[in-house]
């Protein structure tokens, strides 16, 4: 999530001279908003460049309040780095006294994700068709990006991630934490059409939820549904543009961070 601030570049040999330049960048008059706006960027094709395209608000599922968002991605975060350390403490006792790694918090997914598919004995793992050790340990850590540098995700894409959490679980023969994210699927699956019909009762649904599930104490959060604050902006990109000269990579770079 990123906070949409006005910049100044210089009028020549710079940004201000090229096609994804502000126009009339040097003027005065123009009024400069005083709210600051936090938004989400979606990249879309153009199938040509022959009309003008202007960048459009759109309607945001806004899903879950922020908060919630943010609790139940690092909760989701804490109980991977949790599964991952006791595996390895099962397979690889000795390493992990190697290497100091006493506790789950002693060790970033990323580290997981480049360390145990090299490390393991071949028969630790229970396969699941069309899914890999090392798609899964990504999955994980792009997981942990989300909630570290407190990335906003609808519903859907935390439902998306509770499912590749429940894989890796599978993965590690660990049924317990593999029941906690089907229960945490299922709970984010009836949330949008209960929060409409009794939104109070939705929240206590889900508080009592998370609390069985992370099985500690939920904190007091801010449960007012994002609507005026977020938006979301579509940016209309040229089919084979070099999206990282925008500055709107796809690929994340904060993997090892």
């Amino acid at each position: 999530m990123t906070s949409a601030t006005t910049a100044s570049f210089p009028s020549t040999n710079g940004l201000a001279v090229s096609r994804w330049a502000p126009r009339n960048p040097n003027r005065k008059d123009i009024v400069q908003p005083a709210e600051k706006v936090w938004t989400r960027t979606v990249h879309q094709s153009l199938q040509t460049l022959s009309r003008p395209q202007t960048p459009t608000p759109k309607t945001v599922d806004l899903g879950l309040p922020y908060q919630v968002q943010h609790y139940i991605l690092v909760m989701i975060q804490r109980i991977l780095e949790e599964s991952c350390f006791e595996f390895a403490g099962r397979w690889i006792p000795d390493i992990l006294h190697a290497k100091g790694w006493d506790c789950a918090e002693a060790v970033e997914l990323s580290t997981w994700k480049a360390f145990l598919p090299t490390i393991l004995p071949p028969n630790a793992i229970r396969p699941l068709s069309n899914y890999t050790l090392e798609g899964a340990l990504g999955d994980a850590v792009r997981i942990r990006n989300s909630a570290v540098h407190r990335h906003l995700c609808d519903n859907d894409e935390i439902r998306r991630m509770a499912l590749q959490s429940q894989d890796l679980m599978s993965m590690f023969s660990d049924g317990t934490r593999q029941d906690k994210f089907h229960h945490l699927w299922l709970e984010l699956k009836g949330w949008d059409a209960a929060s409409i019909v009794d939104g109070q009762g939705a929240r206590t649904g889900l508080e009592a939820a998370l609390q069985v599930i992370s099985e500690r104490p939920v904190d007091d959060m801010d449960w007012t549904p994002n609507v005026m604050s977020l938006q979301e902006v579509t940016v209309d990109v040229d089919i084979g543009q070099d999206l990282d000269q925008l500055g709107y990579g796809y690929v994340d770079k904060m993997e090892l961070d």
